[in-house]
Order: structure tokens, then C-alpha cells, then sequence
């Protein structure tokens, strides 16, 4: 199996993300957008393959479509050979590597959990689509001719884009394989976040205008949006 990322600016996360990655991918590819600070020097000391971005705008369809490219090109994968791919935020859940491996000998396609971390390791969000969303992130490759990834976000932003290949991850399967998803984790985090988006992204109606990102930061904690609402912290570990 091999791990793709496409990061940027990732250096609190990265080792998290690599490393979870190692326990079950014999290589790691990190496509980097231009970070400034040490998030490609953390990845090269984890001996992870690192790829400069060719571009100068924000399109992650097309960074994906080009980081795969790229492995096929350069002989690291193949058709019929398993991919996984991560955020550079994300961190795999230490044993759930097997659930991952099982679903792919059934379907060409895994979705794997994603818990949003929030206010601390130890507590996931689950009101709204926090607590039911699963995202396309471990496939089969079939080969150098793909029909790449589709971006999600409306107006052309170039974000939101799902980590498998369109045609691929319409044949998923979900599973309770898990990643920890630390981008959400501080307050201060969701709230750049959330004013970056309405930024690049305004006036998505499909996303609420990103309202959902903020309760309990900027909406109070009973809000309810079209995606989630009132907010609900829970433990995400098993009771001791």
C-alpha cells in the first residue's frame, strides 16, 4: 500500500499524520503546496517522499489528479495496488489498519470514519453531519487513465475535494476504519477557518455559509444550522 498527502503549512500535524501512515503503507508521497514553515523538513526526516507543487493557485482536484499521476509516472504505483490517502491533519487510529485491508478485498473502494477532534485528543463532535461522516480515502488503483478528483465547493474556491478518485469513490464501501482529524481541534483554528472560507467560498448555500464550523465559537452553542447544531462534544476513546 502506498500513502498520499497533498499539505500545506502542516508542521504541528505532520508526524502524526506520516507515521500513522507508515504502520501500514511501505511508501509515503507528500505533495507540498509551498509551506513556509517546517512542514516538508518534518516530513523528510520521516523519510517520507516529498513533492514540490508545480502550481501557483489553490485547486485540490488538481493537485490530487497530479500527485497520483506523478506515482504512476514514477513507478511507485500501479494498477491494482493499494492507495491511501490522508490529510496532512489526519491521523489514521493506531489498529484500524486491518479494517481498512479487509474492506479492500471486498470493494474497489473504502470510506473511512472521520472524527473531528474538538477543544482537546480526547472529545470528537457529533451533532449534524459531524457525527456521520464517512469520506472515500482508501481505493484500489486501476491504472494510469483515471478521471482524477472533482472539487466539492462551489464558485470555483478550488477547496473541498474528496480523497479518491471520482469514478473510484463512487463505488465505496464504509467502514470503521477512523481518522482523527485535528484541523478543528482549537477554537482559534475554526475560526480562521471559518472566515477563510466565506473568503474564497461566499455565499455557499449548500455549506451554510460554513455557519456550522462555529457554533459554540461565534454562534451560540444551541444554534442549529442546515448541517448541524446544537453543538455535542463526546468522549471518542472507550471508558477505562
Amino acid at each position: 500500500m502506498i500513502g498520499l498527502m497533498r499539505v500545506k503549512n502542516e508542521e504541528r500535524w505532520i508526524s502524526r499524520a506520516i507515521a500513522s501512515l507508515q504502520r501500514c503503507c511501505e511508501r509515503v508521497v507528500v505533495m507540498d503546496d509551498e509551506s513556509t514553515d517546517a512542514t516538508v523538513e518534518i516530513a523528510h526526516s520521516l523519510k517520507a517522499d516529498v513533492l514540490p507543487s508545480p502550481f501557483t493557485t489553490l485547486d485540490e482536484a488538481r493537485d490530487k489528479s497530479w500527485l497520483v499521476a506523478q506515482c504512476y509516472d514514477r513507478g511507485w504505483l500501479r494498477a491494482g495496488e493499494r492507495v491511501l490517502m490522508i490529510d496532512g491533519d489526519e491521523e489514521l487510529v493506531e489498529g484500524d489498519e486491518a479494517r481498512i485491508h479487509d474492506a479492500l478485498d471486498r470493494w474497489p473502494c473504502a470510506a473511512l470514519r472521520i472524527l473531528y477532534l474538538w477543544d482537546d485528543e480526547n472529545h470528537v463532535r457529533m451533532d449534524g453531519v459531524y457525527g456521520r461522516f464517512w469520506r472515500p480515502s482508501a481505493w484500489i488503483a486501476e491504472g494510469r487513465e483515471f478521471d482524477g478528483f472533482i472539487g466539492l465547493a462551489a464558485n470555483g474556491s478550488g477547496f473541498h475535494c474528496s480523497n479518491a478518485p471520482a469514478r473510484i469513490a463512487n463505488r465505496s464501501m464504509r467502514t470503521e476504519a477512523r481518522l482523527l482529524h485535528y484541523g478543528y481541534m482549537h477554537r482559534a483554528d475554526r475560526i480562521r477557518k471559518y472566515e477563510w472560507y466565506n473568503s474564497r467560498d461566499p455565499g455557499n448555500q449548500f455549506e451554510d455559509c460554513y455557519r456550522h464550523t462555529v457554533i459554540g465559537d461565534l454562534f451560540p452553542p444551541q444554534s442549529r444550522f442546515v448541517h448541524a447544531g446544537p453543538l455535542e462534544v463526546r468522549p471518542w476513546r472507550p471508558a477505562a
